[in-house]
């Protein structure tokens, strides 16, 4: 049979202490039972020999003067105790009376038999006294003492056990239960800890108390270099989506990023009669200034022409550099083509003006070609490439001013090629 599983440690040490005291207390039981037992057996034969020695002078006379009154009295003094079944006096002649209170003799096998001696003469034995020994009454009454000294014996072993189980529980569980309560109020993270009750002496406890406050100390550091890690760790993923999406150099989105918030405007302006405009630039005479001043001073150019876009449109716009001189804006909203033309106006005024890098005055501008959406086209591609047109025609046109786009424009120029550009593209 298997036994239920005992959780509580209350219960525990009730039964470690109830089995321990009923193992001892039915040993003693029992011990005090047999020799209770046996003491009443020997006090029921005491009993009957006092009994008999107080008769014994009147039995001597019965038997030596043969008066029959006396002898009746003797043997019915006899039985009137509880220990005697039968009471035989035997004279010289042989026996003289005989009394028994059962019909059976069988049941009181034990006899007890004294000898009379003569009132005159100590050294004459005139006759013999004999009785049987009442052996079940004898008995029971032995039993029934020894039980009930056996079962105050027993109480008396018990009482004491249920007072050190009470006393051995306080002194183990309510601290544990103290330690636990604190511990389900812990928060993890923080930095509280345990205590032990309010005088509780230096014992097992006491140090398991420490013990616990040791380990949530290492629960406390695993948790803190947990949280830096995973810290790090967004931290560091953050930034590689940022480099995944940003050009390094001015941090300004990539073409990547532009991409996916030109194809989020085309959706969005597909579901309302909202119209946008893409704005793609072209650096004037940057390419003078890496060959002459280094690359150095070039990236610095780059890192103030993307501080100059972003201060010139809004917030809902798109600024990225997509190649080495050349930008793209996005506007995902505008009212009409002229909207387009003024932020672009203003993106080129702002080129146009002088930069002032490690002590240089730097002069460049910039080419800006205008495609609008949906009039100059309905995806990405067509409205960058036309974009792009607008742009080369501006280069075309003498370079530092804007274009918008309109079909009559060719990539190639009047002659049929490619327009030639100088060192100074």
């Amino acid at each position: 049979m298997k036994l239920p599983k005992l959780r509580s440690l209350k219960i525990r040490l009730f039964l470690i202490v109830f089995i321990s005291t009923a193992a001892i207390g039915g040993c003693t039981m029992l011990l005090m039972f047999f020799l209770a037992f046996q003491n009443k057996l020997q006090e029921g034969e005491q009993q009957i020999n006092q009994l008999m020695d107080t008769v014994e002078y009147s039995a001597a006379i019965a038997a030596y003067s043969g008066n029959k009154e006396i002898t009746n009295d003797v043997i019915k003094g006899l039985l009137r105790s509880d220990n005697v079944c039968q009471a035989r006096l035997y004279n010289k002649s042989g026996l003289d009376i005989s009394a028994n209170k059962y019909a059976a003799t069988d049941t009181c096998p034990e006899v007890i038999t004294h000898n009379l001696r003569s009132p005159f003469d100590d050294t004459e034995i005139v006759g013999y006294l004999e009785t049987r020994m009442d052996s079940p009454v004898i008995k029971t009454h032995a039993y029934r003492q020894a039980r009930q000294l056996a079962l105050s014996l027993l109480a008396l072993v018990i009482l004491p056990g249920l007072v050190i189980w009470l006393s051995i529980a306080r002194l183990i569980t309510v601290p544990i239960h103290h330690l636990s309560r604190q511990l389900h109020q812990i928060t993890p993270g923080t930095n509280a800890r345990v205590s032990t009750i309010t005088g509780q002496k230096e014992d097992e406890i006491v140090q398991l108390v420490q013990d616990v406050n040791q380990l949530l100390d290492v629960v406390e550091d695993t948790l803190s270099e947990e949280r830096e890690q995973r810290l790090l760790i967004k931290e560091m993923k953050q930034k590689y989506q940022h480099l995944a999406h940003h050009d390094m150099l001015t941090g300004l989105p990539n073409r990547s990023l532009f991409t996916d918030r030109l194809q989020q405007m085309l959706v969005q302006a597909k579901r309302s009669p909202a119209h946008g405009a893409l704005i793609y630039l072209d650096l004037d005479k940057f390419k003078p200034v890496n060959d002459t001043l280094g690359h150095n001073i070039g990236d610095l150019v780059l890192m103030s022409i993307a501080q100059r876009l972003q201060a010139a449109v809004r917030e809902s716009d798109t600024v990225a550099r997509i190649g080495g001189d050349e930008f793209v804006v996005l506007l995902p909203v505008i009212e009409s083509k002229l909207d387009a033309s003024t932020v672009a106006e203003k993106i080129r005024v702002a080129l146009e003006q002088p930069f002032e890098i490690n002590g240089k005055r730097i002069q460049i501008g910039c080419s800006v070609g205008i495609a609008v959406y949906p009039e100059h086209g309905g995806d990405e591609i067509s409205l960058m490439k036309n974009a792009d047109t607008a742009m080369y025609r501006a280069k075309q046109n003498g370079r530092n001013n804007v274009q918008m786009f309109h079909f009559d424009m060719s990539p190639y120029s009047v002659s049929g090629s490619w327009p030639e550009f100088t060192s100074e593209t």
